[in-house]
């Protein structure tokens, strides 16, 4: 039998970059604490709110 793909846990995963929510750039300026932002800042616009980002990986992830 096959056994059931298991995901890994956010804390293995990389997150080399966030998408800044207000124009939509990638940013390399961060801080975080397992899946959690703790710091972020988009050099573009400014944006510096914690919930003002996404992940760089689930920004692409609808189109794969």
């Amino acid at each position: 039998m096959d056994k059931p793909r298991r995901p890994r846990p956010a804390e293995d995963r990389e997150i080399e970059y966030l998408i800044c929510k207000q124009c939509s750039t990638p940013c390399y300026i961060f801080e975080m604490e397992g899946s959690t932002v703790t710091e972020a800042q988009c050099l573009v616009c400014g944006n510096d709110s914690r919930d003002g980002f996404d992940l760089g990986e689930e920004a692409g992830s609808e189109d794969e």
